[in-house]
């Protein structure tokens, strides 16, 4: 290939690297690549690869031209060993399979069915929150949707439970840590992350499995939850019971790690704001006639939906999209070989002045203006035929739960610094963040 048809470089030190970059500050790293243009090629060792902002080759990446880029390699090494067999991490014909096989336990239908349980489970568990109490607001809003997650999924009540989906989530984070020295050994070496996360995926994996078991000799029959919905895929011959396995695995990872992020940031940008927090809790009184929002009050949260939809605008929950290509092709008019890999993150579009009028301002209202941008200026759980199977359930999931919070209870948030990111794929507070709750 030609020098006139190869994308910008970045401006990062030749041996070092961008990954050094990435693990010192990954949203600086981020936006400082994207100064050098919509596509840039990355410096990383032994490995092409290209960071895409502008909305229209993303778009093409994800949906116009899917069939001609896969999963990237370091999505699948990463979830090795515990989503082998699961949607997330298969390409082709069995992914195919596999997504139909999930569909129907989250049609929009059976998503709002859950809507009821959603809000019920999350009223319950912020009545344990005792007036006065200084709770860890990340760990406390991972253990609600945990709760809220394996009521849908398994038809079961987590409490107690909540720290073998949480311990395997901070192993697969910290295995994925670009900053971690054992990312430059060899796979073959095992190092300390390695086998912790090896053992809390195991302890995960023969919870989930036991449930399974359990439902597929005694079940009423009568069930509604994802569970039963594979299990039944499984007696139709569509999915073998290891693919059943671990896609309620996979679902319980970042089923409750993405939605408990961005509700942290929810609580924390209204304590910040509290206009716009009297404002949802107006909507509450109006629109809630009971303990508690019913599923059917989703709808009519406007004020709530429009704060969630703000928050994933700022704070994504994942660093970004990972992709590879299957074969050579021109994006951008520059020409990028097979094999070429593609970090697509949200959080640039996201905050790109060509798209949004004051991009760093959290403002829910601007969701209610019709405003002209490109489709992907904003997809905070990816896009296309690959797109997150759970997006319709986390956002009901989300809308209902924060709608309870701020009608239950006053949170008065503290940080102990400046916010700072993990050099993960989720971007995770560093930053240590307190609530204090006053009913």
């Amino acid at each position: 290939m030609s020098d006139a048809m190869q994308p910008p470089t970045t401006d990062s030190f030749p041996i070092a690297g961008d990954g050094f970059a990435f693990s010192r500050d990954p949203v600086a790293a981020m936006e400082r690549w994207a100064s050098h243009g919509d596509l840039v090629r990355l410096k990383v060792p032994g490995m092409t690869m290209y960071q895409v902002t502008e909305p229209e080759l993303i778009e093409r990446i994800l949906v116009d031209e899917f069939d001609r880029f896969s999963i990237g390699p370091s999505q699948r090494e990463t979830f090795s060993g515990v989503e082998d067999h699961a949607v997330t991490t298969n390409t082709g014909d069995r992914w195919k399979r596999l997504r139909r096989a999930l569909h129907p336990a989250f049609r929009r239908d059976r998503v709002q069915a859950y809507g009821d349980r959603m809000a019920a489970t999350t009223a319950a568990f912020v009545d344990e929150w005792s007036d006065g109490e200084s709770l860890d607001l990340r760990d406390e809003c991972r253990r609600l949707t945990v709760n809220v997650l394996a009521d849908a999924l398994l038809d079961v009540d987590a409490r107690g439970d909540e720290g073998l989906a949480m311990a395997a989530a901070d192993a697969l984070v910290d295995r994925a840590n670009f900053g971690r020295p054992g990312q430059l050994l060899p796979d073959w070496v095992p190092t300390p992350t390695d086998r912790r996360f090896a053992r809390t995926v195991e302890e995960l994996d023969d919870y989930v499995a036991g449930i399974v078991e359990t439902r597929r000799v005694d079940d009423s029959g009568d069930r509604t939850d994802v569970c039963s919905i594979l299990l039944a895929a499984h007696e139709a011959g569509e999915l073998t019971l290891d693919e059943v396995r671990h896609n309620l695995v996979a679902l319980l990872l970042a089923g409750h790690d993405s939605p408990s992020l961005a509700l942290v940031h929810a609580v924390r940008l209204l304590d910040d704001h509290p206009d716009v927090q009297a404002g949802l809790r107006q909507e509450y009184e109006t629109v809630v006639d009971g303990a508690y929002p019913a599923g059917e009050d989703y709808d009519d949260l406007e004020r709530t939906r429009n704060v969630v939809s703000e928050t994933l605008r700022l704070f994504p929950p994942t660093t970004g999209v990972n992709r590879q290509a299957t074969e050579a092709l021109t994006l951008g008019g520059f020409e990028i070989p097979a094999g070429a890999q593609f970090l697509i993150p949200q959080w640039v579009p996201h905050r790109d002045p060509r798209w949004w009028e004051e991009p760093a301002t959290f403002d829910p209202a601007r969701w209610e203006r019709d405003v002209d941008r490109p489709r992907f200026a904003y997809f905070p759980f990816s896009g296309g035929p690959r797109a997150c199977v759970g997006d319709e359930f986390s956002r009901r999931e989300l809308v209902l739960a924060l709608a309870t919070i701020v009608g239950r209870v006053d949170v008065d948030v503290t940080m102990d610094g400046p916010l700072s990111f993990t050099p993960s794929i989720q971007l995770r507070p560093e930053t240590d963040i307190t609530a204090t709750v006053t009913h």
